[in-house]
């Protein structure tokens, strides 16, 4: 199976073009062309499970259309949407806000989901995304180091209880490198990164932000970081099997 894991910074795009005319005024232009140069890059990958972090729900950026839909029609697949943020105010004050989250899309069958949210932190939404044979959570972690460090702690307490292979992924904020997950590698995971590849920014990557750990029941056939420029990250490819 493949899982491409993505973070597309809502298909608003990279470089100085992002800051122009005024620094960050990509967060106000339309992305629909953007989105759809994603959405065929992934869709050149064939994957079965897309992981996406920071994409449009459907905000005026998207004429109202949401990335995950859009992925989903044209991979011909299933999807699963929420908004990174819990705290009303936060989307009330500025309403595109409330389309800022992360999705599954997949081709496989899909058993149950759910959204948790962590205690800890402004990003907190984990999609939990269950299959025949594993489970997936897919996470945006904090960008401040101690609700990171909790959000973590959390994450490796449900690890312990876990009943079914597990994958977790998405962008970790792991500016510490692996010092910082190693509650997780504690708890029983393995990181299906074993050479150090880096993700971000795109243009010069010197951060490995965006990682999939494993249990041991899953398998990683092979790892690869495409230099797609399409966001400030690189995308993550990852081939895996269950060794059951």
């Amino acid at each position: 199976m493949r899982l491409v894991l993505y973070n597309t910074r809502y298909g608003t795009g990279t470089g100085w073009a992002y800051h122009a005319p005024f620094p960050f005024a990509g967060t106000l232009k339309t992305t629909m062309a953007r989105s759809s140069s994603i959405a065929r890059f992934i869709a050149s990958l064939e994957p079965d499970i897309v992981g996406l972090v920071e994409t449009d729900g459907g905000s005026f950026r998207q004429g109202g259309r949401g990335q995950p839909e859009y992925l989903a029609e044209t991979l011909g697949h299933s999807w699963v949407f929420s908004s990174k943020y819990c705290i009303p105010r936060i989307s009330g004050c500025v309403p595109v806000f409330r389309h800022q989250g992360n999705a599954v899309v997949t081709s496989l069958p899909i058993r149950e989901t759910s959204v948790l949210r962590l205690k800890r932190g402004i990003k907190n939404a984990v999609i939990e995304t269950g299959f025949d044979d594993f489970d997936l959570k897919l996470v945006h972690l904090s960008l401040g180091s101690g609700a990171r460090r909790q959000q973590i702690l959390e994450l490796a307490a449900m690890v312990r209880e876990r009943k079914r292979p597990l994958l977790i992924a998405g962008d970790f904020n792991a500016f510490g490198g692996g010092p910082e997950i190693e509650p997780l590698i504690e708890a029983g995971l393995k990181n299906a990164d074993t050479l150090g590849i880096r993700t971000y920014p795109s243009g010069r990557p010197w951060l490995g932000l965006d990682l999939v750990l494993h249990s041991p029941e899953i398998d990683v056939k092979r790892l690869e970081v495409p230099d797609v420029r399409l966001s400030d990250h690189l995308p993550v490819v990852c081939d895996f099997a269950l060794s059951l």
